[in-house]
This record gives structure tokens, sequence and C-alpha cells, in this order.
């Protein structure tokens, strides 16, 4: 995915200005999300391997195609992310008060839907769906930890595929608050793993802080349900390893 791939520099100095965003992070570690206890992001990676392993055995005449993901309310109403990132902030000031104040002025007159929109857009993700804000946040953290390149455009729809199967599991979803919630969070996400992984691509982390983030992304991997060991990003998607 080029834009999470860091070839179009739509953030940067134009949309978050990248040197407050490096000692957040490297005070704070890793994105602490409250979106640990949603639905185990391993879960979408099970249902992309077996609709891949369906697809390749309707190929040989031994089994129908499988059917489309579910339909489930996915939509959620974005705003300008105000919201979503006023509770950010609080959350990180109570671990680390200069780590909030810098994250505050970093993100001061963003609009973080709008971005991540702009980021995503191209490859058919819009800003006012959970799915598609999950699996732009699952691609770019997998790209960080792992430093896969960027799937392709199809590779992308997988991926979003896979995430509404498995949101669609969850009743929480039945509740647009709740959507809200979830896809506010997974889009700051996406725009600051996004923008802290282009200072680095541009050189502007040293060298160890780079791979201590890295570190922190795939721990974060790991408690969301996705294992590094078993799965690899490929250019269709997930894959087992």
């Amino acid at each position: 995915m080029r834009v999470m791939g860091g070839a179009s520099a739509l953030i940067g100095g134009a949309a978050i200005a990248q040197a407050p965003i490096q000692p957040v992070y490297n005070a704070m570690g890793a994105y602490a999300s409250g979106m640990m206890n949603v639905v185990a992001l391993g879960q979408p990676l099970a249902f992309q391997a077996r609709n891949a392993r369906l697809r390749a055995e309707a190929q040989l005449g031994n089994r129908p195609s499988p059917v489309p993901p579910p339909s489930a309310p996915l939509a959620f109403a974005p705003g300008n992310g105000a919201q979503t990132v006023n509770a950010y902030v609080a959350r990180i000031s109570r671990q680390d008060p200069t780590a909030g104040a810098q994250l505050r002025t970093a993100l001061a007159g963003k609009n973080v839907p709008a971005l991540f929109g702009q980021l995503v857009g191209p490859f058919g993700l819009n800003d006012h769906d959970v799915a598609d804000a999950m699996a732009a946040h699952l691609i770019m953290r997998m790209m960080v930890a792992t430093g896969a390149p960027p799937p392709s455009p199809q590779g992308v729809r997988n991926v979003r595929d896979s995430v509404a199967q498995a949101l669609a599991q969850d009743p929480k979803m039945a509740s647009e608050g709740y959507r809200g919630q979830i896809g506010g969070e997974a889009q700051l996400d996406f725009v600051l793993v996004n923008s802290t992984w282009r200072a680095i691509g541009a050189g502007q982390w040293p060298a160890d802080a780079a791979a201590q983030y890295r570190q922190g992304v795939a721990a974060d991997l790991a408690r969301e349900g996705v294992d590094l060991d078993s799965m690899r990003l490929t250019p269709d998607g997930f894959a087992a390893k």
C-alpha cells in the first residue's frame, strides 16, 4: 500500500510535525491502545487463511468459492476526531505528563479522520468504517514490526474483508458509539504509526530508538493476538509462514 509504505508524503510536514512525535514515542514506548479488548486480530488472519484455502480448492473444482464477508453495521460518523485525540492524550498524560503534552502539541488542529481518509482512500478504504480503520492499523503495524513491503490494493481489501468477518462476530459492534470509539482509535493509531514510520525511514530517529520502537509495535501486535512467528504480510495480505 503506497500510502502506508511511505512513497507519498501526505504525512510529515503537511500533516503531523514529526519532530514533536519522536520524543513522545521515545518517552512512552509503543502505542498503548484501548483496543486490546475488542476482537483479537488473530481472528481476521484465521478468516483470511480459511478463505484462501477455499479459493484454492474451488479452483481445483473441489468446493464452491467462499461466500462474501457477512454484512454487519460497521459504519460510524468520524467527525473531526477531536474526542478521540483528547481521550488518548489524557490516557497518555496519566502515564507520562511530558509525553502527553508533546503529543497534544503535535496533534493540535489536526483532523485525524480526514488525514486517515486522505492516506487510505486511493486503495478503497474510507474514514467511516471500523473494518477499514482496523485493517489499516493492522497492516501498518505489521509493516513496521516485520519490515515487510506493503501489500497490493487487492491484498489490502483481503485484509479488510477478513477484519470485517471477525468484527461481525462481536455483538458490541451493534452500538454506533462503540464503533466510533474503536474506529477512531484505530485511525489515530494508523496516523501516528505511519508518521513515525516515515520519520524512521527518513533517518530522523537513531537506530537504537527505531529498533526499540519496532520491538514495541511487535509486542503490541502479540497482545492483540497476532503471532508474528507463524504469520507474515504478503502482497495478497496475510499468509502462514
